[in-house]
């Protein structure tokens, strides 16, 4: 973004004349090597005209000629006036008000209610102003939605009329918050399908940040990764030069994105990321085949197909490079060794996502799970992170780096991140290898208790005494950049699952106004209040160029929701519809297999890692508050009957329930709805008070009803 933008108290600027005001704009473009063509110096004329009349005795900040990262544009001015941002748009000399300009002054202000840190709490008020155009009858409206009103369109005689309007409707507003304005953060991130083009095409991921970057907590995981972790490592001698390093942070704060970075950062070190989450490898890949067939003729470097697939690849692929490589076992010792003249892997930093669902022992021994018939026995000594290290450190040197969901483990058999520390404390010959994690790392959703019995706090204890373990807050991420608008939809899941009442009424409380959650039990309402928001924001000018396919909408749902049939809604199994999720995330609207045709439901193992624009969430009987116990209960169905799990069971799979719907409540950017049926007191499978319960607990939150 550009760093020429020009600030004013209101005061001063009423008291520079014309000449000076022209100095100060062209002398902050000129420093920053920016062309002033004869076209900008006469607008910027006419707004110093008609401003310079219509702010007097007004109180307040202007801007000019800010940027809004992403953009090419620039807003040509912002008026900080009570509690209002108004973003103004000068079309000088301009007789009509082109629908383009005026998608464009809506889409500034729709970045800053959105992006902007400290626009956020603000009404924002975009117009238009065609200096020549003919007076109209003025038009304020605004969207109950986000407090952005809709453009506002008016010549240069009535632009006083305008903000005079406005003020009068918002009296009063915290003082000083003019002054810091220029202070907030652009908290915007490209969706991890761009953000995977964008690392194919050799850009910079990094999102978009500006104002106070040490807010920016992933810019600061992937510069200590970089230049803090892997130097270290490679400088330490042998035997104590490998290193893992743990990436924590709550849903959606941009793990992958720092994964990608990373290895785009380190290639000529021998970066590679790595994931076990198939549909999002899928997905990615397939984005990036088309971004290929599309942009081939663009790239300037030699490209192919095959090379795609080296931007993110699939665990499994990779374990089984291992045991055709370099691992050598034989069935029935319980001992592993490197092959005779093996071929090392290339990889000195393996990046891998979603570790936490690496698989422990018993899921890798599980028949038809590997596909390799030795590793299907109980002498098999490896879990996969175990195996993954075991290969790493064969290495002259390297670094792993785990990226981290807390509280994502969803199914049986992932064993936590705990798992990757048993391993290195089990074997004798990681034990050179040095720990890097963030205090956060002992937290509930990441404190598992692993097969022998210890927790994080254990390990962490352990490996201290050791001197192998180094501390630093850095590598936690703790913004929530999936979601556009509030870094506290991830707070408030989590307090909402862990029953915590009164807390999760507060945090929603201190952003329902910026990020929306619905509630209803009507399917047609959520269909028709995804279908409307989409519209809006298109319509509005989200996005430059936007068309409908750029806006995701969907239909989510659990891996055991198995009543929503009555709705039109079946479970997709993995194994079936892995080769269709990308028509599912990729397709335009007019295709039935696209999330957007709203037909199709994904569970969390088709969206974890993945996200949507807006989503609505459809709660079925699976998983079931009880305000008797104020706790959450999981059943199961059999195809006639819902049943409560043994009680020695139910804990284990609770937690796995409760992680299902943690990944489902945290994949909208923009908005969520959440449905819960009604039930049917004549269907036993469907009753009323199989979810009268959880929707009754959700509504004691303050969710806004459809």
């Amino acid at each position: 973004m550009n760093n020429y933008y020009t600030s004013f108290k209101i005061d001063e600027f009423l008291d520079m004349t014309k000449e000076s005001f022209i100095g100060v704009l062209t002398g902050n473009h000129s420093k920053n090597h920016v062309e002033v063509n004869a076209t900008q110096i006469i607008a910027w004329q006419k707004e110093f005209d008609d401003l310079h009349c219509i702010l007097q005795g007004i109180d307040g900040r202007i801007i000019f000629e800010y940027s809004i990262p992403s953009l090419s544009k620039t807003v040509d001015v912002i008026l900080l006036i009570n509690d209002i941002v108004y973003v103004i748009e000068y079309k000088v000399n301009s007789k009509t008000y082109n629908q383009q300009d005026i998608k464009q002054t809506s889409g500034y202000a729709l970045r800053l209610k959105y992006f902007h840190s400290y626009s956020n709490d603000r009404w924002i008020v975009p117009i238009l102003v065609a200096t020549d155009a003919k007076e109209e009858e003025l038009s304020f409206s605004f969207s109950e939605d986000d407090h952005v009103y809709n453009t506002i369109c008016c010549n240069s005689d009535n632009l006083l009329n305008v903000l005079e309007t406005i003020n009068n409707c918002h009296i009063g507003a915290d003082k000083g918050w003019h002054e810091t304005w220029e202070r907030g953060v652009f908290k915007a991130s490209p969706t991890i399908i761009d953000a995977a083009r964008n690392v194919w095409r050799q850009n910079n991921v990094r999102g978009f940040s500006m104002g106070e970057s040490s807010l920016d907590t992933r810019l600061g995981v992937e510069d200590y990764i970089t230049n803090v972790v892997v130097p270290e490592t490679r400088k330490r001698p042998s035997g104590r030069n490998k290193s893992i390093c743990f990436v924590t942070g709550v849903p959606g704060a941009g793990k992958t994105l720092v994964g990608l970075n990373v290895s785009v950062a380190l290639q000529s070190e021998g970066a590679s990321m790595l994931s076990g989450n198939g549909p999002l490898v899928k997905v990615l890949t397939t984005a990036l085949k088309k971004d290929l067939t599309k942009n081939k003729k663009c790239l300037n470097r030699p490209i192919d197909e095959i090379s795609v697939e080296t931007i993110i690849r699939g665990a499994y692929g990779y374990k089984k490079e291992i045991f055709e490589k370099r691992l050598v076992y034989t069935p029935g010792e319980g001992t592993i060794k490197l092959r005779e003249n093996a071929e090392l892997g290339s990889q000195h930093i393996i990046i891998f996502d979603e570790a936490q669902r690496a698989w422990n022992k018993e899921k890798m021994i599980k028949p038809g799970q590997s596909g390799r018939k030795y590793w299907q026995e109980e002498k098999f000594p490896l879990s996969e992170p175990g195996l993954l290290l075991w290969d790493m450190n064969q290495l002259d040197w390297g670094v792993f780096i785990c990226l981290v969901g807390g509280g994502q483990e969803i199914n049986t058999g992932e064993a936590g991140i705990c798992e990757w520390l048993r391993a290195i404390k089990n074997n004798p010959e990681l034990s050179g290898w040095q720990i890097y994690m963030a205090d956060e790392l002992q937290g509930e959703e990441y404190n598992r208790k692993d097969g022998d019995g210890e927790t994080i706090e254990s390990y962490r204890k352990y490996f201290s005494e050791k001197g192998c373990l180094t501390i630093n807050e850095t590598l936690h991420l703790t913004t929530c950049q999936r979601s556009n608008r509030s870094d506290q939809v991830a707070k408030f899941v989590q307090e909402l699952l862990s029953c915590n009442i009164n807390e999760a009424r507060e945090t929603y409380q201190g952003f329902k106004d910026k990020y929306q959650i619905y509630l209803t039990r009507d399917i047609e309402k959520a269909k028709n209040k995804l279908r409307e928001r989409q519209k809006a924001l298109i319509n509005r000018g989200y996005i430059d160029g936007l068309n409908d396919e750029e806006i995701r909408i969907g239909m989510l749902m659990s891996s055991k929701a198995e009543r929503l049939r009555p709705i039109g809604y079946e479970i997709k199994k993995v194994s079936e519809y892995l080769s269709k999720v990308p028509n599912w995330f990729l397709d335009s609207s007019d295709y039935v297999r696209s999330s957007n045709f709203l037909e199709i439901a994904l569970n969390e193992f088709f969206v974890q890692g993945l996200e949507l624009d807006i989503d609505a969430v459809m709660w079925d009987a699976d998983f079931r508050y009880d305000s008797d116990e104020n706790k959450w209960k999981y059943f199961e169905f059999n195809g006639k009957v819902w049943s409560p799990v043994n009680k020695k069971d139910q804990d284990v799979k609770r937690f796995y329930m409760k992680n299902a719907y943690r990944v489902l409540l945290t994949r909208a950017r923009v908005a969520m709805i959440i449905y819960v049926p009604e039930g049917n007191a004549e269907d036993p499978t469907r009753l009323p008070e199989f979810y009268n319960g959880t929707y009754n607990y959700l509504k004691s939150l303050g969710l806004k009803e459809l």
